[in-house]
């Protein structure tokens, strides 16, 4: 199984975490994009520990970037098969 990792930013106040946010980013996107609004979310949620897992799979529609599923084919099945496909990496990330 896929094991997802990204950066993550440990709670502003210091000490165990009292709360999780776990940013997802989009299509062609990584972890990176969205890590740096941790700091200004802390400022509202200093107890939080942020994490911004990249997707399991390489962007199939750019030649930079992750993807949680291909969006190639929008027929509502295909997507909801890369969807299933998908979720259990992100289940055993959480």
């Amino acid at each position: 199984m896929v094991q997802l990792s990204g950066p993550s930013v440990p709670p502003r106040a210091g000490g165990a975490p009292r709360q999780l946010v776990v940013l997802l980013h989009g299509v062609g996107a990584d972890g990176r994009d969205l890590i740096e609004l941790a700091p200004l979310l802390a400022r509202h949620l200093p107890h939080a520990a942020f994490h911004a897992p990249d997707a399991p799979s390489p962007c199939d529609m750019a030649a930079y970037g992750r993807q949680w599923f291909s969006l190639q084919d929008r027929r509502p099945a295909a997507m909801l098969k890369g969807l299933l496909r998908t979720a259990p990496f992100l289940d055993e990330f959480l």
